[in-house]
């Protein structure tokens, strides 16, 4: 099984990749994702996976592409960020509807955050004021500064049950709403200057998030314009053919990875998309994709792996490695990384307090934790769980020839720029296809045990300029 994952995982990537090579530069168009929907298609239950828990990944990923084919030729490059926020909403709805208690869960979630003024007030201070730094605002982990970490906070005043960690879950792996914490407190508070008004605009809108999702999306969606095809439709659509998939999964899979599978449907619209096109019409940065992938394809091998959980292990630690050689051969640390970024936060909150994204750092914060993971493994001799890395597919390829892209003798960044390339969307180099493959076998496995929300130590990067960001840390206190 660990080797039949293994080969859909780096299939999945290859996938991917091969597409952007293929359509770089034209303009992007759904149908262009097909190879990767007809993958997703293919996926076949092993032997005591749970066929219904593949399927809320599996057919959610097919209804996303049917309907996007169905309402739109393409998407706006600035919408390709709402693709994967809208099945969530539409699932947490149909197990409203199937199980009342889950409701009424969430209407006492709601109550909670209505008496949490204490706590809201405390965090959106901090988010405002950037006392995080650089981090993470939709992050998995409960980590500081996190829409999760908060809700994780308030959850902490309630006795825990499935109900609970289905609502955490459901902002952790799961994307409920493109709801942030603190996006809404900043808007009102710059247009108002009144604090109170701020904070009740705050818990209005999560308590939005957890009764009425799919009308949330829509009008968050509609607040930024969207109008590559109707948010509305597209949900009543989602819901309509999702509704059974969900109620058959219910007696087997945890409600918790219900409501986390089906959104994971970003690489059709998103990955495969405007944004990648774009970045790898330059060749060098396609090189690096190509490089990265050949790299996992020679370097990641079943033997010696004793659960699917290595194949994620081993695949992170890969590209960790690759990230770091890049920065190490141009004599950059993770440190100089996490500084820089960290000075360049706090300059851009004196520009802009109450004008930025919350969300901002996501990607950025992304690529700092697996410099700094590759920096961990370097220090330790270049290798991870006992395998040390052929290097060959970097060490051959154009991203050793400078030259092309500066005088000669002055090529000391080439790697480092085409890296940053990637800063603000580092998802193909996580890799994230390999990561989603091996957590959507992982819960088929073990469909009734719940593997959001996610406790765990990130062993933040920029815990390694902030070390008293670790103080204000609950990612591993989650029940």
């Amino acid at each position: 099984m660990i080797r039949e994952v293994l080969n859909e995982a780096l299939e999945m990537q290859k996938t991917i990749v091969r597409t952007i090579e293929r359509y770089r530069f034209e303009d992007f168009k759904i149908p262009h994702c097909e190879n990767f929907v007809n993958l997703v298609k293919e996926l076949k239950v092993k032997e005591w996976q749970s066929g219904e828990a593949l399927d809320l990944y599996r057919m959610s990923v097919l209804n996303h592409y049917g309907i996007l084919r169905k309402l739109t030729e393409s998407i706006k490059p600035f919408e390709s960020a709402f693709m994967e926020w809208m099945q969530t909403p539409v699932v947490v709805e149909i197990l409203y509807d199937l199980d009342s208690s889950f409701r009424e869960a969430a209407e006492t979630f709601a109550k909670t955050i209505n008496e949490s003024d204490d706590l809201i007030a405390l965090e959106a201070m901090r988010i405002a004021n950037g006392f995080y730094g650089v981090t993470s605002a939709k992050d998995f982990a409960a980590i500081p500064g996190s829409t999760f970490s908060v809700l994780a906070k308030i959850a902490e005043k309630m006795d825990t049950d499935d109900y609970i960690l289905a609502i955490l879950a459901s902002k952790s792996w799961g994307l409920n709403t493109s709801y942030i914490f603190g996006d809404t407190f900043l808007r009102v508070f710059r247009d108002t200057g009144n604090f109170l008004k701020a904070i009740n605009a705050e818990k209005a809108q999560m308590q939005r998030m957890l009764l009425e999702p799919v009308k949330l999306q829509v009008d968050i969606m509609r607040t930024h314009g969207f109008s590559s095809f109707d948010p509305a439709e597209y949900m009543r659509l989602y819901r309509e053919k999702m509704f059974d998939i969900v109620k058959m999964s219910i007696e087997d899979v945890h409600i918790a990875n219900v409501v986390m599978l089906p959104t994971h449907v970003g690489d059709v619209g998103h990955h495969i998309g405007w944004q990648y096109y774009s970045i790898c019409r330059d060749e060098i940065n396609m090189e690096l994709l190509r490089v990265h992938l050949a790299f996992l394809m020679r370097n990641l091998n079943a033997d010696g792996m004793r659960s699917i959980f290595d194949i994620s292990y081993y695949a992170t630690g890969l590209s960790s490695l690759l990230i770091y050689r890049m920065l190490w051969d141009e004599g950059i640390t993770a440190e100089m990384l996490a500084r820089f970024f960290t000075e360049r936060f706090y300059n851009h909150i004196m520009l802009r307090q109450f004008d930025r994204s919350v969300v901002n750092e996501l990607h950025v914060n992304d690529l700092l934790d697996f410099a700094f993971r590759g920096q961990r493994l370097a220090d330790r001799g270049w290798k991870i769980g006992g395998i040390e890395p052929d290097f060959r597919d970097y060490e051959t390829s154009m991203l050793q020839h400078g030259e092309l892209y500066a005088y000669p003798f002055c090529a000391i960044t080439t790697k480092f720029a085409t890296l940053m390339k990637f800063a603000d969307m580092p998802c193909l180099l996580a890799p994230e296809p390999v990561s989603i493959a091996v957590l959507v076998n992982a819960v088929a496995l073990n469909p009734e045990k719940p593997f959001a929300p996610v406790s765990l130590c990130k062993n933040c990067a920029t815990a390694h300029v902030q070390p008293a960001k670790c103080l204000h840390c609950i990612a591993t206190k989650i029940s």
